[in-house]
């Protein structure tokens, strides 16, 4: 069964994505903040604000990754790096922010709204609640194993152009008017990359697709875990305008092509599914990302070459239901062989046994595989003397082995001659 395992062919690789910007080489950065687009976004200012925070600039990267094709100039010129994923049909978030998650070299992962307006502190807050400082070559403590999630509030307007200057001002409630704050509207969440990889990154399962989904999926699995969960503080929360044309945006009534991104059952603006995960206390993605699962499983450490053979064979994510058919009928198969084969060597107890039947019966066990049982030419080992009673010394050692043809038997079915007779 092993064998036919082993034979199975790996699954087919998925396209790659296309890099048109990357870091020189140098240090790494503390942390890595993935901004997603799928040609909807109206203003790239997220990433003037995301640029005036108050720690270097080489303590925080920007990835950029477009899920369908659009390379905007803007996001060359201040993003870190720039890929598209050229995905077709229905956008699927969750595999742009896989493909940021491979791409990462900090220590931390921030998903986020790329369209948000971020307080010039938000990097550094996120410094200090998971305990490390902005340069990832201080001889510091790894970050603490947390899921921290960022508010974000909302409102119906359009993001107003130069009409303020600093994020504090969007304080002013007399100025701005700002829905009730809903937890995790935003999908915005930071976790360590180290967390996020080790437990499958974010779930490509189908029921993702579209508008309504996030990160928060990932961020259950780990409370699932045993990480513990925080909200970030509100006075550094995120501030958002509005689409033309999102969900329930603008007071007006959503297009029927904004309608149709919100794909599957939804509870209180969280998938049913991620929702379900959380529920049942589930750790892993239904679908994972084939080069996740693969680090995953290559980080492991096995002591034996033994279960290593088992750690490493080539079913993907899993068997099919048409393998493990296979699978069940090799079995019973191999069943049938072994209860066949043990008759056969039984002599007289089975009709095969019989003088008549003898050249059908050597061609069976020929066909079969079969061996004959191994004799003994000597008498067996002595046991310990500790370990035999006391008066049954002799008895033990007092043992006959028949030839092997003409009515022999095997070691494993000797008789033991005792006082001149044979006792079974």
């Amino acid at each position: 069964m092993i064998q036919l395992l082993e034979k199975r062919r790996p699954p087919a690789a998925r396209r790659a994505p296309h890099v048109y910007k990357s870091p020189a080489p140098g240090p790494k950065p503390r942390l890595s903040i993935i901004l997603l687009d799928w040609n909807c976004r109206e203003s790239l200012h997220g990433l003037d604000w995301l640029r005036r925070q108050d720690v270097p600039r080489d303590s925080y990267e920007l990835i950029w990754i477009d899920l369908y094709h659009r390379v905007p100039e803007e996001a060359l010129e201040k993003a870190d790096y720039v890929v598209t994923l050229n995905q077709r049909g229905l956008y699927h978030k969750h595999k742009g922010y896989n493909e940021g998650l491979l791409l990462a070299r900090g220590d931390l992962v921030t998903i986020c709204d790329s369209d948000a307006v971020f307080p010039e502190d938000f990097v550094s807050s996120i410094f200090r609640k998971f305990e490390v400082t902005p340069a990832s070559t201080n001889a510091d403590a790894e970050p603490r194993s947390l899921v921290l999630m960022h508010h974000e509030l909302r409102t119906n307007l359009t993001y107003p152009h130069g009409q303020f200057s600093h994020a504090a001002e969007l304080k002013d409630a007399a100025r701005w008017k700002w829905r009730p704050l809903h937890p995790n509207v935003g999908a915005c969440m930071t976790v360590r990359r180290q967390d996020a990889m080790r437990f499958g990154g974010f779930d490509e399962h189908a029921s993702f697709r579209g508008y309504l989904c996030g990160p928060y999926d990932l961020g259950w699995r780990l409370v699932n875990a045993g990480l513990p969960e925080f909200w970030h503080d509100p006075s550094v929360l995120l501030w958002h305008f509005a689409h033309p044309d999102p969900i329930a945006s603008n007071g007006l009534l959503p297009s029927l092509r904004g309608r149709m991104e919100n794909t599957y059952p939804h509870v209180d603006m969280h998938a049913l599914t991620a929702v379900e995960n959380f529920s049942v206390g589930r750790l892993l993605p239904r679908l994972q990302h084939p080069e996740i699962h693969r680090q995953r499983l290559a980080s492991r450490t096995i002591a034996t070459d033994y279960e290593a053979r088992y750690a490493s064979l080539p079913i993907g994510m899993g068997l099919t239901s048409g393998e493990l058919f296979r699978l069940r009928i090799g079995m019973w198969y191999e069943v049938l062989r072994e209860s066949l084969l043990a008759s056969i060597g039984r002599q007289g107890r089975f009709w095969l046994g019989d003088a008549r039947w003898t050249g059908f019966k050597e061609k069976l066990k020929c066909r079969l595989g079969y061996q004959a049982p191994t004799y003994y030419a000597g008498p067996p080992p002595q046991p310990a003397a500790e370990m035999v009673a006391p008066g049954h010394a002799a008895a033990a050692a007092d043992i006959r082995i028949d030839p092997p043809h003409a009515g022999g038997i095997p070691h494993a079915q000797a008789e033991r001659v005792a006082s001149g007779s044979r006792v079974t």
